[in-house]
């Protein structure tokens, strides 16, 4: 069947509420691995283009978000545990994984954060724990702190919610990705940004090359990798806009945080933990000082637990889910 075909099949079963459920026709991803990913494909209609999606399971909604490299795949061993006792979310940025990448899209912070908002709303989601990695992080606080009454608890893998200008690993990589002789490069040679993800690992062979793929093959081109490569180059150019997010996160300081830390990671590691520890003094915190960046992977099980056991200890239900009730 060609992609014509697909995509006309694709419009034919699109819901009118913006949602569609792709499961009869997302055979054209081939190289997706489904014992992996076995999750349904839903998109979002942004307006910008089509998020895909990830909504397994019912109960309280806990909502996953990556950050730059990566896409809902980080997060597929935690749905498969957490989703037999809530509802997990997990979208794909625009730009990222199986969502759309138009070539001029908007991949600015203002971007990301204005879409995911819409998208939160879309769903009217109400009494959310948010699981925050990276990147992803800014994006999601940025809606937590304009709706905080929808938000229940907080868990934040390495991340950051501040201006990175001091971040020498981090601005060396925001360099070169911006730098105009590389991106001649990238473009023409059809470079691999491979070689950033093995270093955010403690072990870089704890990653096989197989599940790699996984994560590498929704960028393959240099135009897939525009969202990408503008992600990163945010980190040097948008300092203002994530400096100005930090005192707008004090509408969440009752809410209960955990913090969970490679403390390997060589671009948000022991020090930007402490900085998140500033902003979240009372926040419940593990440190993996074997373990790099991407915990998900390298230490799945047990951060699975943890998170399980941070959700049934979250103690009363927010404000918002009295609303849903009619209180």
């Amino acid at each position: 069947m060609n992609l014509i075909w697909l995509d006309w099949i694709t419009e034919a079963v699109i819901a009118t509420t913006g949602h569609v459920n792709l499961v009869a026709v997302s055979n054209y991803r081939f190289w997706l691995n489904r014992i992996e990913y076995p999750f349904a494909h839903r998109e979002f209609d942004s307006g910008e283009g089509w998020m895909n999606y990830v909504d397994e399971g019912v109960g309280r909604p806990v909502v996953f978000v990556h950050g730059s490299m990566t896409w809902s795949f980080l997060f597929r061993r935690f749905i498969e545990e957490v989703s037999k006792t809530h509802r997990c979310i997990a979208p794909d940025h625009l730009g990222f994984g199986l969502s759309d990448k138009p070539a001029d899209g908007d991949y600015w912070p203002e971007g990301h954060a204005r879409r995911f908002a819409k998208f939160m709303d879309s769903l009217n989601l109400r009494d959310v724990t948010l699981v925050l990695h990276d990147a992803g992080a800014p994006f999601a606080l940025e809606w937590a702190a304009q709706n905080p009454d929808r938000v229940r608890d907080l868990v934040l893998f390495n991340s950051f919610v501040w201006d990175l200008k001091d971040n020498a690993p981090a601005m060396m990589l925001a360099k070169n990705i911006s730098n105009p002789v590389n991106k001649v490069y990238y473009r023409i040679l059809q470079a691999t940004p491979s070689f950033i993800l093995p270093p955010l690992f403690a072990d870089r062979y704890r990653m096989s090359k197989a599940i790699q793929r996984q994560y590498l093959r929704p960028f393959e081109t240099h135009s897939e990798r525009i969202g990408v490569y503008t992600m990163v180059e945010s980190w040097k150019k948008s300092g203002e806009w994530f400096e100005a997010l930090r005192p707008k996160l004090d509408v969440l300081a009752s809410k209960r945080v955990m913090l969970v830390w490679g403390t390997k990671d060589p671009m948000f590691g022991k020090d930007a933990l402490l900085r998140m520890q500033e902003i979240f003094p009372e926040a419940i915190t593990h440190e993996f000082p074997e373990s790099g960046r991407f915990l998900p992977e390298e230490q799945s099980a047990k951060v699975t637990g943890e998170i399980q056991w941070f959700l049934l200890n979250s103690g009363n239900p927010s404000f918002a889910v009295f609303e849903q009730l009619g209180g």
